[in-house]
């Protein structure tokens, strides 16, 4: 029972410095910006072409994009995510291609960052 309770003392006096060791700091997308075009593929297909550009001296890595189909009240109607592949370099860019299926009712669209992280070391 001695070792139960010591290894229970040991376990409560480790957690909070596991747990202040967790601490998550959001990312802006400040410094990252996205340019687009999109293009008709057929019927209900649409393709959205553009580059995420990176004015930061840190590479931006995992990046995630959205584009959203809007109607004319500006709701989204259709909506594709997409990936950078590789990574967005310093001062640089990196093209994507996002593929999605048009409602039909879409007047404009809109790419948005979705979430990224900036590689440690700015490499």
């Amino acid at each position: 029972m001695n070792r139960r309770a010591l290894l229970r003392a040991i376990v409560l006096a480790l957690a909070p410095a596991a747990a202040a060791g967790q601490t998550f700091t959001p990312q802006s997308p400040s410094g990252l910006s996205v340019t687009f075009t999109t293009e008709k593929a057929g019927g209900t297909r649409i393709i959205v072409f553009g580059e995420v550009r990176n004015t930061n001296s840190s590479t931006a890595q995992h990046v995630v994009l959205v584009a959203e189909g809007l109607d004319e009240s500006g709701h989204v109607v259709s909506r594709g995510r997409g990936y950078i592949l590789g990574v967005v370099p310093s001062r640089g860019s990196a093209p994507f291609e996002i593929r999605l299926l048009a409602a039909g009712s879409e007047k404009r669209y809109r790419v948005q960052i979705e979430s990224f992280e900036f590689a440690v070391g700015g490499s």
